[in-house]
């Protein structure tokens, strides 16, 4: 056993993170298990995991199957219960907010700083959801003939989970608050990278009081326990956040039994810098929208569309700032950038830093692959920014979810726009612009679902997240993110009592019969 501290909290490792089952933590039933490493010291194991097995799946699902057609617990139609449960489970997430987020320092390497105002969004999504479940107003109807249309608003039933590891414990709370709010039950399966977080949240929620079966969890690879989840007969809706090429899987898997999905993929986000733009605050934005979690973000600011006229500048300005960051150990509050989450994940963005380098592209900050004292322990990466970089090219066209930004400089308006929306993905963008009518111009013509203004990656769980063309499907947050977990439904009721209906003889003469 290890001890690791942080303030007034220690976790003695390995800790055994076990499957979630009708309100139990439970073993896999095949005995199989595997490991976690502390991405910023690989020598490290942090996790041993109970590895899902198809019957644990099947189980996980048949369960929350029968407590959402039976009503067990009066789930279904309680709503009042399921707003206790959530508030409780906000509260018990900000009462233990600097002790979750040292498990998710360690596990994802979000330097506690980060961490810290993690857990605490993770909290507010799981507070907005419980005012909003017992407001799922339908609508009633009196037509011109005196009958009357009932619309009611019913959850869409058992819900597949599938949340990534970059940002665990939001993407997760994005998926399974609304769903609790509306009625659903869930089963669950977080990346492996990130189990203890996953385990956070889940004992949230049976603290709060949260029904035996309503959310069970599974951990287990994507290709074996995800593909089996999300293609089950049982799940009548499946949401996930990750990579386009799993999404577009999983659109192939949903459709056999023509389920209803909700994706958050990938993206390319440029943010557009005039030449009116206050240079500082862009700078500090794209900093902050494309560095944060050492760039492991789908909606992070990886191309710096730049006015030829204030290039130079801010991309000086860009180089001074990106250096000034403290690379290091994410327990240490004066980190700003821990490491990335995984060998494969580093391999990855490297080759796109050898990339860049082989294609010409000028390197305006020279990064990589850091070294010496506890870089030679973990996966650290330190910022590339690359000048000049043909917008046609892989690395103005890939998503590579690291600490690597590819400035474009443009011309005009028009040509930016052309720019940032030439890629298939359509999740963000950033315009940075002192001209009012110039911004909400550019902000229509952006293909993007969330455009920000002289700001980047603020992400307030009153609105909406999700992408344009493959940057998804469907909307997380706000109210249209409650709207992703609801059936709607027609009733006709007749009024008249009458058995002289024109639209009936008009199609066949039964009044005749």
């Amino acid at each position: 056993m290890v001890s690791v501290s942080y303030g007034k909290y220690t976790v003695e490792l390995p800790v055994r993170v076990k499957l979630f089952i009708d309100g139990e933590e439970v073993p896999s039933s095949r005995g199989r298990t595997f490991t976690r490493e502390n991405p910023a010291h690989i020598d490290q194991t942090l996790a041993i995991v109970e590895e899902a097995s198809i019957d644990d799946l099947n189980r996980a699902v048949d369960i929350a199957r029968e407590v959402f057609d039976k009503d067990k617990y009066s789930w279904v139609t309680n709503y009042r219960q399921r707003i206790r449960i959530l508030y409780k489970t906000a509260e018990i997430l900000r009462e233990e907010a600097e002790r979750i987020a040292m498990t998710v320092a360690l596990e994802n390497g979000m330097p506690m700083r980060q961490a810290k105002s993690h857990v605490l969004a993770a909290a507010d999504v799981f507070e907005f959801y419980a005012g909003l479940a017992d407001k799922l107003y339908g609508e009633s109807i009196v037509l011109n003939n005196g009958n009357v249309t009932l619309l009611f608003k019913e959850p869409v039933g058992v819900v597949a989970a599938v949340s990534p590891w970059n940002f665990p414990l939001t993407q997760a709370a994005r998926k399974i608050a609304p769903a609790l709010a509306a009625g659903c039950t869930v089963v669950w399966k977080p990346a492996s990278y990130t189990p203890m977080s996953a385990m956070e949240i889940y004992r949230a929620l049976a603290k709060a009081g949260l029904p035996k079966g309503v959310v069970n969890v599974v951990y287990g690879p994507g290709a074996t326990v995800g593909n089996e989840l999300v293609k089950h007969p049982k799940v009548d809706y499946v949401s996930f956040t990750g990579e386009t090429t799993t999404g577009k899987l999983i659109m192939q898997q949903a459709a056999a039994g023509i389920k209803r999905i909700g994706l958050e993929l990938g993206g390319k986000n440029p943010g557009l810098v005039f030449e009116d733009a206050n240079i500082e605050e862009a700078v500090r934005a794209i900093v902050f929208g494309g560095l944060r979690n050492a760039g492991q973000a789908c909606g992070a600011i990886s191309r710096v569309l730049v006015h030829e006229s204030v290039h130079d500048k801010l991309v000086s300005r860009l180089v001074e700032v990106s250096k000034s960051l403290v690379i290091g150990e994410p327990l240490d509050d004066n980190t700003d950038m821990g490491p990335l989450i995984s060998k494969a994940q580093e391999e990855k963005v490297l080759s796109y830093i050898q990339f860049g380098k082989e294609a010409g592209f000028k390197v305006a900050l020279d990064g990589g692959k850091l070294s010496g004292g506890i870089y030679d322990k973990g996966y650290f990466v330190s910022p590339v920014i690359f000048d000049n970089v043909d917008p046609k090219s892989r690395l103005a066209q890939e998503e590579i979810f690291g600490p690597v930004i590819a400035v474009i400089p443009f011309r005009t308006e028009q040509e930016a726009i052309e720019i940032a929306n030439n890629v298939i993905y359509g999740l963000t963008a950033s315009i940075f612009t002192k001209d009012p009518a110039r911004a909400l111009r550019v902000a229509r013509k952006l293909q993007a679902g969330t455009v920000w203004i002289n700001d980047a990656y603020t992400q307030p769980v009153e609105g909406i997240w999700g992408g344009y063309k493959q940057s998804g499907i469907g909307r997380e947050l706000g109210l249209y993110g409650l709207e992703e977990f609801l059936e709607i439904k027609q009733v006709y009721v007749d009024t008249t009592g009458s058995l002289d209906r024109p639209h009936w003889r008009t199609v066949m003469k039964i009044d005749k019969l």
